[in-house]
């Protein structure tokens, strides 16, 4: 799965794009059943401060319970702090929805058997 990367007030930088697809890499690894990655990298200035702030919005799709999940987004006046903590976000929900998919699979085999 190659992810899509869009940039909002800034350059696209190749070592950004390099970035995201390693951490979608990763996600592919909790979550095999994705189907796409759409990151959203947006610079946001607030009034006359000179360093902006990043904001990475992460949108997944693909496999069952893609369709349900929200986007994934963190903020931060570094754009690679930004990235790991909204794929650091996006991780934890793959596996806490994966938790409880085998949760509900192992105890509808319990029921099966009793």
């Amino acid at each position: 799965m190659l992810p899509e990367v869009t940039f909002r007030g800034l350059a696209p930088s190749p070592s950004v794009v390099e970035a995201v697809w390693k951490k979608t890499k990763r996600l592919t690894d909790v979550a095999p059943q994705l189907g796409g990655c759409h990151v959203v990298i947006e610079a946001e200035s607030r009034g006359q401060r000179r360093h902006p702030s990043f904001r990475v919005v992460v949108h997944l799709t693909g496999g069952t319970s893609a369709t349900r999940r929200g986007a994934r987004h963190a903020t931060s006046s570094n754009v690679h702090v930004a990235l790991r903590d909204a794929f650091d976000a996006a991780r934890r929900q793959l596996e806490t929805r994966s938790k409880h998919a085998r949760g509900r699979g192992h105890a509808a085999e319990l029921a099966m058997i009793h």
